[in-house]
């Protein structure tokens, strides 16, 4: 039967006053619950954007860093070549040199030059420091020339020096000067090598990059003079930064470091990273704008503060409403009470943040709760993920012993990456965040996840057109020489032999001047496409440039070696390529080989003996395979 109302009296009066403070601060407990939950989704969703920045600052300064060192240590093997051929009796004629003389130097400065897309011109300073010869042209060494001459002379153990920027001959560019000594046969400078790099070089490689707008690209030296810039101000290289104390500072005695500031030219805040070229005196500076990255933050954290503000006010008002109806709510076994409602706000929470949010049970893995953002992520329901074992939705379930000790060590888990399995089969990949708290009278493990499959895809792509010749889909030359340099010191440490070829396509010219440069193209890839199908997966094969290509063989012997040379040879000499209009092109490959039997040797050396080899093959026919070997009459020949 009905239950009879209760009146209530001066009596109850106490136990109201009770019950209200109780209500009152329950509303506080649970108002400073929901401030920490969204307290600590807007703090991890700062450190994601801010973590985000920062590697994509490091990776675009990782990858600008590898296309420069590998530009400037091309252009310094060059130079350490030319140093090689040309004599100190040379030199010290410069200013006397017959024109058949003249013209051999010329040829052979300007065969290298060509092979360096980001020199503007290789020339030679004579042993007295006061002529120079560049484009086949005998001239007074200009100041600078004569400065890095006086450089190298006051200091016998330098190998190197860099100039300053300076203004190229005949336009607006800017480019820095790169020189190498040349030593006589008592040690002492005979002269000089030198090749003029064109700053514009650094801004097409970083235009390259495609960065988001408003992010800046800084070359500097040690002394934070800006070197290269993009996009370009031309009208601030060769100055000081603003700020090169603070930047100072920061980079002394560090390799790579990340920190945030506003510039001072633009008021922009910026995350900046720095990596120092090693080998020269460079240190890049790559700085990402922050409001590409917590735009969404800002607005997420307006909301999440006016849902609070709201909840507040709705819980005074609710609690003023009860106090002025004298309605009384006495608590009954308040501890079970404040761990329900704590669980009820918890799920009420998950379900309002727009991340994925998976709360799991720590000791079964079983999953009890799932928002709506959860199941789009890998396309299910969020109600059919509830009560499965969270590591059923990996690719590989062996990460999750991983992720589990993380969590009990540290009581959380950060930007951990894995692959889950989404609902149509596919792997996705998943970055992992979370913590352990306390969920149902037991331990749970509140995990937040976010799809990271863009950007994996995007430094996938970034790694392909830093490593990759675009046209042939073989090694380019920064990162055949890269990998090269890897295999020798493999080779060294292991004691193994390894192999060189030079291989260059005989009348490539005549094919691009008679039938066009779409034809020339088509050559280069079916030559390639014939040379992969003779090599093994471990050989190395990359485009050193134009038509000339290397590779680099593993545990060869001589006899092997030059057999797997004259295999190419024949197999391109035997098999015509068909172009796409139909018509077929009969073309031959010259080999030069080498192999380095002791690794005394560098690679240099290695790679100027087979280019040696390939030159006598040019000059003795063509169509043909040259081992190196000095004493060889066909060798002489070439």
């Amino acid at each position: 039967m009905p239950t009879a109302a209760r009146t209530v009296t001066l009596a109850d009066a106490p136990a109201f006053l009770r019950a209200r403070g109780r209500l009152l601060g329950w509303i506080a407990v649970v108002a400073l619950l929901v401030a920490s939950l969204f307290g600590w989704e807007l703090r991890q969703s700062f450190r994601d954007a801010r973590l985000d920045s920062q590697r994509d600052a490091k990776n675009l300064a990782l990858l600008l860093k590898e296309q420069l060192e590998g530009a400037f240590r091309e252009t310094d093997l060059v130079l350490r070549d030319l140093a090689g051929r040309v004599s100190p009796a040379q030199l010290s004629q410069l200013d006397s040199l017959l024109p058949a003389q003249r013209s051999s130097l010329f040829n052979l400065f300007d065969g290298k030059r060509a092979t360096l897309p980001q020199a503007e011109m290789v020339g030679l300073v004579s042993s007295d420091g006061l002529w120079a010869m560049a484009d086949g042209k005998r001239t007074l060494a200009d100041p600078i020339l004569r400065d890095l001459f006086a450089q190298l002379s006051d200091n016998p153990g330098q190998e190197m020096v860099l100039s300053r920027p300076v203004r190229l001959r005949g336009n607006n560019e800017l480019g820095f000067v790169m020189a190498r000594r040349i030593a006589s046969d008592n040690g002492k400078l005979a002269g000089l090598v030198y090749a003029l790099v064109r700053l514009e070089y650094y801004s097409q490689l970083a235009r390259r990059l495609d960065a988001a707008e408003n992010s800046t690209f800084n070359l500097i030296d040690n002394d934070i003079v800006l070197v290269a810039r993009y996009p370009e101000q031309p009208a601030r290289i060769g100055l000081t930064l603003p700020l090169a104390d603070r930047i100072s500072e920061w980079v002394n005695g560090r390799s790579s470091g990340y920190t945030v500031f506003t510039s001072p030219t633009d008021g922009l805040l910026r995350g900046y990273h720095f990596e120092r070229l090693e080998g020269f005196p460079f240190i890049l500076l790559i700085g990402l704008p922050d409001q590409n990255y917590f735009g969404d933050w800002w607005r997420k954290a307006s909301a999440y503060l006016a849902a609070f503000v709201m909840l507040i006010l709705f819980a005074v008002a609710m609690a003023w409403r009860g106090w002025r109806e004298n309605q009384l709510t006495l608590a009954v076994e308040l501890g079970a009470a404040r761990l329900q409602e704590q669980d009820a706000h918890i799920l009420r929470a998950l379900d309002a943040m727009s991340r994925p949010i998976l709360l799991v049970r720590a000791d079964s893995d079983m999953i009890l709760a799932a928002n709506h953002a959860a199941g789009e992520l890998v396309g299910k329901p969020a109600a059919a993920l509830v009560g499965q074992p969270l590591p059923s939705l990996y690719v590989r379930p062996e990460h999750h012993d991983k992720i589990v000790e993380q969590l009990v060590e540290r009581q959380a888990v950060t930007d951990y990456e894995l692959k889950f399995r989404a609902a149509n089969g596919e792997p996705l990949w998943v970055g992992l965040s979370g913590s352990v708290i306390q969920y149902q009278n037991g331990r749970a493990y509140f995990l937040s996840l976010m799809d990271i499959s863009e950007r994996k895809a995007a430094h996938e792509t970034l790694w392909r057109k830093a490593t990759i010749d675009p046209l042939t889909g073989v090694a380019n030359r920064g990162y055949f020489l890269e990998r090269a340099e890897q295999e020798w010191h493999r080779a060294r440490r292991y004691g193994h032999k390894l192999g060189m070829l030079m291989l260059d396509i005989d009348y490539f010219k005549q094919v691009n001047d008679t039938y066009g440069h779409d034809v020339g193209d088509q050559v280069l890839q079916g030559f390639v496409s014939v040379v992969k199908r003779k090599l093994r997966d471990s050989d190395l094969f990359g485009r050193l440039g134009g038509e000339e290509f290397g590779i680099v063989l593993m545990e060869y012997d001589r006899s092997t070696l030059t057999a797997t040379a004259e295999r190419l040879r024949a197999a391109l000499a035997e098999q015509p390529l068909v172009l796409a209009d139909g018509q077929i092109l009969n073309i031959t490959v010259s080999i030069g080989c080498t192999l380095a039997s002791s690794h005394d040797l560098p690679l240099a050396v290695l790679m100027k003996q087979a280019d040696q080899a390939l030159y006598a093959a040019k000059h003795g026919g063509r169509n043909s395979v040259i081992y190196y070997d000095p004493a060889s009459p066909a060798f002489q020949a070439g």
